[in-house]
């Protein structure tokens, strides 16, 4: 309420004086008056119509500011239609009163009824233009308060999924690796202190990682590697082509390439007729685009669809530009808005 302009003392101070001048001009052209403009600053009358305009305007403020404290519970159009006639009750009944007392007390002899009728019909109209003006600001703020809100409540669950997205610790690839591992322990020891390495280079990299906000796409590269060779001993048929020169000053979520090539490979039939190749590069230097060629699955592993939304709703915590997926003919192409740290070359 407070932060209303009707309290600011700027407004306050300001506001009266251009009123009661507007008011002191429209007297002299309803009365056909000009010859006194030149004694403007001079005239006795344009300072009480001054006097008049912060009486009327304080008054207003005042009622408005008890008013709502009354009526902050009551429907909107209720509330408008009475303050709008109390602010104007109350507003002119104190005109009334003054111009009475300044005509009977300091010019000797009572206004007629004409005057007073031009008196309270300006200053019933400044009443209508303040009330307008204060609903428009105080709708305004209001709001804005509940876009604020929103918001408020988005951004806290992009955090909460931010948070949700770097604690995930995949408990499918964990156990069908170790499955694996099982398999290959009994043909092939070498491969499968392979499978270990790659294995426990993965949820290093997500337990070092797991509390940094943003990571080089150069780490995550490796840690897609070892990704790619751990599942490659179930498909054999995956290869990740990167064609991004310079990685360095590109940042990503960490987990940002494991999690959506993890998704891939578990929503996509592969065999040897049909491997998966997956694609990445830049885009106008504002994404980084994986890209492959779509075989969906009948049935879709709802796990990793739903870790991969999560880090979807995660980007919008670090970037205006949407994180983007899109469908074209048999290719599936995802777009991860880039973050880019420029080095400072000013304090070399």
């Amino acid at each position: 309420m407070n932060r209303l302009f009707i309290h600011q003392p700027v407004f306050r101070i300001l506001a009266a004086p251009v009123v009661g001048v507007m008011v002191y001009l429209l007297i002299l052209l309803i009365n056909n008056n000009f010859s006194d403009l030149q004694n403007i600053f001079s005239s006795a009358e344009v300072y009480v119509c001054i006097a008049l305009a912060y009486i009327s305007l304080e008054s207003m403020r005042f009622t408005l500011f008890v008013s709502e404290k009354w009526l902050s519970k009551q429907l909107v159009r209720r509330r408008i239609v009475v303050q709008l006639i109390a602010t104007l009750v109350v507003s002119l009944v104190l005109i009334s009163l003054c111009i009475w007392l300044y005509y009977t007390w300091i010019i000797g002899f009572r206004i007629s009824m004409g005057e007073l009728h031009v008196f309270l019909a300006i200053y019933g109209t400044i009443g209508l233009l303040y009330n307008t003006l204060f609903f428009s600001n105080f709708y305004l703020n209001r709001e804005n308060a509940l876009l604020l809100q929103e918001e408020k409540k988005l951004r806290e669950k992009l955090e909460s999924d931010f948070i949700s997205f770097k604690n995930d610790i995949n408990p499918d690839l964990l156990y069908e690796s170790l499955e694996n591992l099982i398999l290959t322990l009994q043909h092939n020891v070498d491969k499968a202190e392979e499978q270990i390495d790659y294995l426990a280079g993965i949820y290093r990299y997500g337990l070092i990682n797991r509390h940094k906000e943003l990571i080089s796409l150069e780490e995550e590269l490796q840690a897609a590697d070892h990704l790619i060779k751990l599942l490659n001993h179930k498909h054999q048929q995956l290869n990740l082509l990167n064609a991004v020169r310079d990685s360095r000053n590109i940042q990503l979520i960490p987990g940002s390439l494991l999690v959506t090539i993890d998704s891939i490979v578990r929503n996509t039939l592969i065999s040897k007729e049909s491997p998966l190749v997956i694609r990445l590069y830049l885009e106008d230097n504002e994404y980084l685009v994986l890209q492959h060629t779509l075989n969906d699955r009948l049935l879709l592993h709802q796990e990793s669809l739903q870790a991969y939304n999560r880090l979807k709703r995660s980007y919008g915590f670090f970037s205006e530009n949407p994180f983007v997926q899109v469908k074209a003919a048999r290719e599936n192409y995802i777009k991860f808005p880039l973050v880019q740290i420029v080095e400072d070359s000013s304090n070399e």
